[in-house]
């Protein structure tokens, strides 16, 4: 099944951190329905990654444009589709 890593990159030198909240709370919901599968903040710059398991990277686009930190400017992103195998690999 093809799932979709989005990677997210800090736009300007503001992490906006009165927006982490709302952002939380946006990825909590997506978790909750089945959505996203993980998520979480990299260790040597800012900026992170999330898992989506969604039908299309069209979909999964349409879901990270309502992101609080995408809508107010605060992070950009990219997304690449990931064919994910069961272990073991045959």
């Amino acid at each position: 099944m093809i799932h979709y890593l989005v990677a997210y990159s800090l736009k300007g030198d503001d992490p906006r951190k009165d927006i982490k909240p709302l952002h939380l709370e946006f990825l909590t919901e997506l978790y909750n329905a089945g959505t996203l599968v993980c998520a979480g903040v990299l260790t040597d710059r800012p900026g992170g990654y999330l898992l989506f398991r969604t039908g299309s990277e069209e979909e999964t686009r349409a879901i990270v444009e309502h992101d609080p930190y995408i809508i107010h400017g605060a992070r950009s992103y990219t997304i690449t589709g990931w064919d994910l195998s069961p272990f073991p690999l045959r």
